[in-house]
């Protein structure tokens, strides 16, 4: 569809030329002009495609309005008509890079032509632009991921040597220099933010390297990537060689700061920044990001925006286990027992000590993602079962510690694959592990510090102490007696890592008044003595 302006001072011509294109369907909009001066209101205010204008014009001519059509970069054609078959006329036509030049009297059939010919021209030229402006997008977005590519490699220690460096380099257009100081930044995306999917997030984080660039590029060269870990790290390196170290860690210090706060202002989240000192490119980049990639798997979640810097931190402390990871009956315990309302506490347990208590870092979610990753798995092997029959069109997808960004998301995915192993394994051999084993466990579980004798459970159940013990074995493939030593043992182990209680307190705590007859259990369990065995776990 075309959008025309006719430009002639004489009236009759005009209204004449007017009628014959509103008759055309090509013709969308149809604009008319008596003067130079009015066409030039018109093609400010309308995107006009086509200009058909008389040249003799008082005022301004045709030749001037096409000169003013052609400095507004707008695209818009020009088609002259004159009724002066002159050189001159025909040599400042081309000059204005006029569509085409026709003479007066202009056949209306010739002139429509001319309009049709102008208008694929015009076509055609938008759209080799649409294409031209889509195949540099597709080039800055390869040369970014090429870019990021190498990046990870430097990071990860996988580059090759400097001159092929420099080689890559030169073709991806990164302007690092070797030998110089560089800086590795680290940021990570904080708790608000990370509840929105994986599309938004990956616009977030584009639209922060974005920020960095415009606040930081000015004095530094930039180098972004999303490393494995899931952190947007950036290579920073000063323009312009200085002595004065101190003065550019100043400066980045204070650009960081206001990207976190520009982040915080116009993106609506936080991010955090671990910051390294000033190293040689590239030979100390991958050693700075460990160190960094370290410090900030330690930082739990927060909706603050935290600033690191590698050189002013405390010394390294150990980090707190989760003690309700390995308390009995663990997960896999209630599991094996058909305790599946008491799985599904536990999980939540697990969570709300990670999230509460401020030990939602990233070491300790890959602690937990592991240890119910082998969980699930034993569980899913034990009930006869291959994972593809569980996880069904989840099945063969890359999940690993690194997948899940806050403690929602990995409690979301235990919890379903929790209920997916229920769903399989409820028509499978483990379906008779019902009420009678729970009661069981329940049992020795609440009263593991008084007499859980086989003739007290019976007495509890109402079951003859023959019957439970075939029973149990049939059901769980082991004596009760096995199941009630093992279980003792375990709390005795955890109450040995996680507490401080004396080791007479607890022998009592599992059951066992005499210390001597305990320990002596102990050692030949696990092989070490209870005090031993505290002390390895320290």
């Amino acid at each position: 569809m075309i959008q025309l302006l006719l430009v002639d001072d004489e009236p009759v011509i005009l209204e004449d030329l007017a009628q014959f294109f509103h008759q055309i369907p090509e013709v969308e909009h149809l604009y008319t002009a008596v003067s130079g001066q009015e066409a030039m209101e018109l093609l400010n205010r309308h995107p006009i495609d086509i200009v058909v204008t008389d040249i003799r014009m008082p005022g301004m001519s045709g030749i001037e309005l096409c000169e003013y059509v052609d400095q507004s970069g707008t695209g818009t054609l020009c088609i002259l008509l004159s009724g002066y078959a002159e050189f001159e006329y025909a040599q400042q036509a081309l000059k204005t890079k006029a569509a085409a030049y026709l003479l007066k009297p202009v056949k209306k059939d010739e002139l429509l032509l001319t309009v049709r010919q102008a208008a694929d021209a015009l076509q055609q030229k938008r759209e080799a632009e649409v294409a031209g402006r889509k195949a540099q997008q597709t080039l800055r977005t390869h040369l970014l991921q090429l870019q990021a590519a190498l990046l990870r490699d430097l990071l990860s220690g996988r580059t090759a040597s400097a001159p092929q460096l420099v080689e890559e380099m030169g073709k991806l257009d990164i302007p690092f220099v070797i030998g110089q100081p560089a800086v590795v930044i680290m940021l990570r995306i904080e708790n608000r933010f990370l509840e929105y999917d994986e599309r938004s997030i990956s616009l977030f984080e584009f639209a922060i390297v974005n920020i960095a660039e415009e606040l930081i590029g000015e004095q530094f060269h930039l180098w972004a990537c999303k490393d494995d870990n899931q952190y947007l790290t950036l290579l920073a390196q000063p323009r312009q060689e200085t002595e004065e170290e101190n003065y550019a860690r100043k400066l980045l210090d204070h650009k960081i700061r206001e990207l976190q706060s520009s982040v915080t202002q116009y993106l609506q989240g936080h991010i955090s920044a671990a910051m390294s000192d000033f190293e040689s490119f590239p030979e100390s980049m991958s050693k700075q990001y460990l160190k960094l990639l370290a410090l900030l798997r330690k930082l739990p979640g927060s909706e603050q925006s935290y600033l690191l810097r590698l050189w002013d931190q405390p010394p390294a402390t150990p980090l707190r286990s989760l003690q309700r990871l390995y308390e009995p009956p663990t997960v896999l315990q209630l599991m094996e027992a058909g305790r599946w309302s008491d799985a599904e506490a536990r999980l939540g347990s697990m969570m709300d000590e990670l999230a509460v208590s401020g030990m939602d870092t990233a070491e300790n979610m890959s602690e937990l993602f592991y240890y119910l990753s082998n969980a699930f798995t034993y569980m899913v092997h034990a009930s006869g079962l291959q994972l593809a029959d569980v996880l069904e069109d989840q099945y063969g997808r890359s999940v690993n510690a690194t997948t899940f960004r806050s403690v929602r998301q990995l409690h979301e995915w235990a919890i379903d694959l929790l209920q997916k192993i229920r769903e399989r394994t409820r028509d499978g051999e483990r379906e008779h592990h019902g009420a009678f084993v729970k009661q069981i466990h329940q049992y020795i579980e609440q009263h593991l510090s008084e007499d859980v004798t086989l003739q007290a459970i019976s007495e509890h159940v109402r079951l003859h102490p023959t019957y439970i013990s075939a029973m149990y074995k049939q059901e769980t493939g082991e004596n009760l007696s096995e199941y009630i030593y093992r279980f003792r043992m375990d709390k005795a182990a955890y109450l040995l890592r996680n507490t401080n209680a004396k080791i007479y307190e607890i022998a009592a705590q599992i059951g066992y008044q005499y210390t001597p007859y305990f320990t002596k259990l102990f050692k030949s369990y696990y092989g070490a003595s209870p005090q031993e065995y505290r002390k390895a776990s320290v």
